[in-house]
């Protein structure tokens, strides 16, 4: 057999294997995930529910990108308010398999929504293009009356915030959340600020 061959063959068993490895270590650590934000619900009283009460809304952030997968729902109350917090899967672009390059990404996130009455907004991290820029930190769409100076340094770049009227959105900026009790403390007092000037 040619050296050449063995080698091809020796190089792209070894690329498979790490592909599978990859994968398997995902599955893995999405089930610890799952595992230990169950116990976390568990003890501040939620309860696991279906996809379908986050995708019914329909907030824009949650139907991003050209697939969103919305998994980890829990629903529960914080504070006698209607909670249910859920982590979330986003593909833009698009992906081809075979000797095409892809186009796109995907990014994980969670998001926290509450059943309050709010003024209809959207609150996005600025960037360069962002139109609407209400400061240095994000772009606001929608109902600016709600908005003061100490309240924008309090958000920050920390979430992404949208409310359709009846319903609040908060998706944690660039992360994951790991403290489901935290960040669902964290994004009330925020809701509470916003509502309080409603």
């Amino acid at each position: 057999m040619d050296f050449r061959l063995i080698f091809i063959l020796g190089f792209a068993g070894f690329v498979v294997t790490v592909i599978l490895l990859a994968i398997v270590i995902t599955y893995l650590n999405e089930k610890r995930r799952s595992k230990n934000l169950a116990e976390q619900a568990g003890g501040i009283g939620f309860e696991p529910a279906t996809k379908d009460i986050v995708t019914s809304i329909g907030f824009r952030q949650t139907q991003l990108g050209n697939k969103q997968k919305v998994y980890n729902v829990l629903t529960g109350t914080f504070d006698g308010m209607q909670v249910i917090f859920f982590d979330i899967t986003i593909v833009i672009g698009h992906f081809i398999t075979g000797s095409t390059s892809s186009h796109g990404g995907s990014f994980k996130s969670s998001g926290i929504i509450f059943k309050e009455k709010a003024p209809i907004f959207e609150l996005q991290p600025r960037s360069p293009i962002s139109k609407n820029a209400y400061n240095k930190y994000f772009s606001l769409k929608g109902d600016t009356s709600l908005m003061n100076d100490s309240l924008a340094e309090r958000i920050g770049r920390n979430y992404a915030i949208e409310s359709n009227g009846t319903h609040v959105l908060f998706v944690p900026s660039g992360k994951r959340v790991e403290d489901m009790g935290e960040e669902v403390k964290a994004a009330y007092g925020i809701l509470q600020d916003i509502i309080q000037r409603y």
